[in-house]
């Protein structure tokens, strides 16, 4: 068996034209941990923080980037506990292990969950690192529970939900209860919150306060910032409710003010889903999160937000997709089919 790889040894400027990536055969991945399982890699997505990770590589080694991942179990390591050669899983990886842009891959299994079985390779890949993100804003950053109908009544902001988190939040948040009001602009965005359940839709051209108040909305108890934490903070904190709480994914160009939140009884919480992994603390509440949503998945309480497709895995079509995301214009998701 061969392990191809596509990868870079420098930082990568999708400003510039011509193959910014290369292929190598790279050793077979080994099981260095019992809880680990070997994946042959199906397919892939593509995420910002592939973007980001590419444009800011500082080193000269060989790297391989890639967190979403759909493939079969190949090896299983001695205390890998539900999965057994064969099984198709899903997953987002860690950020500090060689990545799904290969064909062969370790990864914990505490990050893993069986794949949705009505949903193709492609529509899997699309899901895992979105939905681990949109879970842990509803469940760690906001308390909500992922159970039918418990936050009926209350209503949630969502900045950019046309984006891959956004695409699953609408969606969770609805299973959930919550009124959903996100923002879009382009007709075609507008067209596809609504179609995964946005209640209200605001338009980031025009004033926003006049707008919520056109809708009779003075305070919201719940907001989620998944794009420009800085331009939006203004706004979030205006709109937060007494004891409300604030959620984003988006880093800062400067300091946050968090005097607002103070007399109001308000939190703020950052959401990062590669944390879990990065420091080894309760990575199993990913696979579990996985698990949730393949159920939800197969149930047909929430979809796939894969939007594109390319077929063939080659530096070629990894570099298409990377350039879709680089963008900033892509709606729901992008997937290699290796």
């Amino acid at each position: 068996m061969k392990n191809k790889g596509i990868g870079f040894s420098k930082a990568v400027d999708f400003g510039e034209s011509g193959t910014l990536f290369e292929e190598k055969e790279l050793a077979m991945p080994e099981l260095t941990s019992q809880l680990d399982v070997i994946v042959k890699v199906l397919a892939s997505a593509v995420n910002p923080v592939d973007v980001k990770m590419a444009e800011a590589y500082q080193g000269h080694d060989f790297t391989v980037l890639g967190f979403d991942g759909v493939g079969e179990v190949m090896a299983v390591g001695d205390d890998v506990l539900g999965f057994e050669p064969g099984d198709r899983v899903y997953y987002a990886g860690q950020q500090l292990r060689s990545g799904t842009n290969q064909v062969y891959q370790a990864v914990d299994s505490r990050l893993i969950a069986k794949a949705p079985a009505n949903l193709t390779l492609s529509e899997s890949a699309a899901l895992p690192l979105t939905g681990i993100t949109a879970y842990e804003i509803l469940t760690d950053a906001l308390g909500l529970a992922i159970s039918e109908g418990v936050a009926t009544g209350k209503t949630i902001l969502i900045v950019n939900g046309a984006g891959g988190v956004g695409s699953i939040l609408i969606q969770l948040a609805k299973f959930i209860g919550l009124q959903v009001i996100t923002i879009a602009s382009r007709p075609e965005s507008v067209e596809w919150v609504k179609s995964l359940g946005a209640d209200i839709v605001l338009n980031h051209h025009e004033d926003l306060g006049m707008q919520l108040k056109e809708f009779g909305i003075d305070q919201l108890p719940y907001i989620v910032l998944l794009h420009s934490t800085d331009k939006y903070w203004n706004l979030a904190t205006r709109y937060i409710a007494p004891f409300g709480r604030i959620a984003s994914i988006v880093e800062t160009e400067g300091l946050l003010d968090m005097g607002p939140l103070k007399n109001i009884g308000a939190q703020f919480a950052w959401v990062f889903m590669f944390a879990k992994g990065n420091f080894d603390i309760r990575m199993a509440e990913q696979g579990q999160a996985l698990a949730k949503l393949t159920d939800l998945i197969e149930s047909g309480k929430l979809k796939t937000t894969l939007t594109k497709t390319y077929k063939g895995f080659s530096a070629e079509t990894l570099e298409a997709a990377y350039r879709d995301v680089a963008s900033n214009h892509m709606i729901g998701k992008v997937v290699i089919v290796y």
